[in-house]
């Protein structure tokens, strides 16, 4: 390996360590030892030495017809079951830090489900196997008031049962005082780990500070916890850079690049990092449309609601009159139908495109209704994916590694693609 810089060297001695312990497929090994630049009689020579097994575990075994991998085996099976939670492994990827800092992270591979059940739900690996114990896992969700959140709960409940745990659910009700309660009952209940998804960052430090001192590890979904908690999300930055790339390519090709206002619906009381949506949006934008002065871009709070999106929105368009070409960004899809809504009520959405994020109901509604909607594009997550965090704290609880940072896949989803995205909101919830 002596032809990488001394980087990338450290990076692919990394990665020959988890080809020799089983945290990675041989195939897998082939592709990154590719990317980073290694010759194939290098790859050849080290897949050589390490066997010719491509179980991707080190004494590994499964169970069950459908493969399901069991921990009854010792470190061999925790190896697999690491595999199952982690399919492209564990990183360092400086880019991708995550609101908390810190190098090491994982993406869930957008791939890494094998078909579809009867609902047409993917069949993700990450939860294809059976704890060592039944550990009782609580899965606090946003709010009831939510239909996304209800089938977050619905799906963490299922995937809780199929890795052979308790699963503890409860509401946060978008109210802070009322997640720290739910702690209380958590701590009393005597959970093993906890999934927190509440959309205040400071009382996820409260939350996080009573769960320690109870004992019990926790992760955090999409808002960020305190230094050192686990953490998942989509990557709001990397999400909304590739929406604000895909709205400049619309303005480009159907404006020639002529935008008059762009309308930024944030959500100022769900912290820094949530705030990336908005950064990344202006980044992709200027990322294709490079001379798009700042002027022509207007930020309000959306509160996430669509009513509230709609009202702020509807000031925006009285303030500027003679903005014609209009591009409008939703910290979530409720606030991106918002402007939809306020642009319909001054009857300018003829000229308008309007992204958001999420995969909320509102959005596969505008979606489906073709050229007819300003809203052209949502960068959608899988709601089946969100229960993975409950997956990689089994997998912690159970004496593996996992990363502080997770990163769950996103798809760009429009018009001609919204009819065969999977089931979301409504399905089990």
């Amino acid at each position: 390996m002596g032809q990488l810089d001394r980087g990338r060297r450290s990076e692919a001695e990394r990665l020959v360590r988890s080809l020799e312990t089983g945290q990675v497929s041989r195939r897998q090994f082939i592709g990154r030892a590719t990317a980073l630049g290694l010759t194939f009689p290098t790859i050849a020579g080290i897949l050589a030495a390490c066997g010719d097994s491509d179980s991707g575990g080190s004494g590994g075994t499964t169970g069950g017809a459908g493969g399901t991998a069991t921990a009854e085996g010792g470190a061999g099976d925790l190896q697999a079951i690491t595999s199952k939670v982690y399919p492209d492994g564990i990183t360092s990827d400086p880019e991708y830090k995550g609101p908390n800092g810190g190098s090491r992270v994982a993406f869930l591979p957008e791939d890494a489900y094998e078909g579809t059940d009867e609902k047409g739900i993917r069949k993700w690996v990450c939860y294809d196997f059976t704890a060592d114990k039944p550990y009782r896992i609580a899965f606090a969700h946003f709010s009831a008031k939510w239909d996304l959140s209800v089938e977050m709960a619905a799906r963490a409940e299922r995937a809780i049962r199929a890795m052979g745990c308790e699963p503890l659910i409860f509401d946060n009700n978008f109210d802070a005082d009322q997640a720290i309660k739910n702690v209380d009952l958590i701590v009393q209940q005597q959970a093993d780990f906890v999934v927190e998804a509440q959309i205040f960052p400071d009382a996820n430090k409260a939350i996080y500070n009573r769960l320690e001192a109870a004992g019990i590890p926790s992760g955090y979904y999409a808002v960020e916890g305190p230094e050192g908690a686990l953490f998942q999300d989509a990557g709001n930055l990397r999400m909304c850079t590739a929406l604000g790339e895909w709205l400049g390519e619309y303005a480009r090709d159907n404006w020639d690049g002529q935008v008059d206002l762009v309308m930024l619906a944030a959500q100022p009381r769900a912290g820094t990092y949530v705030a990336e949506r908005e950064v990344g949006y202006r980044a992709g934008l200027k990322k294709v449309l490079p001379d798009l002065p700042d002027s022509v871009f207007v930020e309000f709070d959306s509160q996430g609601l669509l009513d509230e999106s709609q009202k702020k929105a509807a000031d925006v368009l009285t303030a500027h009159p003679n903005a014609k070409h209009i591009i409008g960004c939703g910290s979530n899809d409720d606030a991106a139908v918002g402007i939809v809504r306020a642009l319909e009520a001054a009857k300018r959405a003829t000229t308008a495109a309007v992204a958001g994020q999420a995969g909320q109901a509102s959005a596969v509604e505008e979606l489906k209704k073709g050229g007819d909607s300003p809203f052209k594009v949502s960068a959608f997550t899988d709601i089946e994916t969100v229960p993975w965090l409950t997956a990689i704290g089994i997998l912690e609880l159970m004496g593996g590694e996992v990363a502080p940072v997770n990163f769950l896949p996103f798809y760009l989803v429009d018009a001609d693609s919204v009819g065969s995205f999977p089931p979301q909101a409504g399905t089990l919830g």
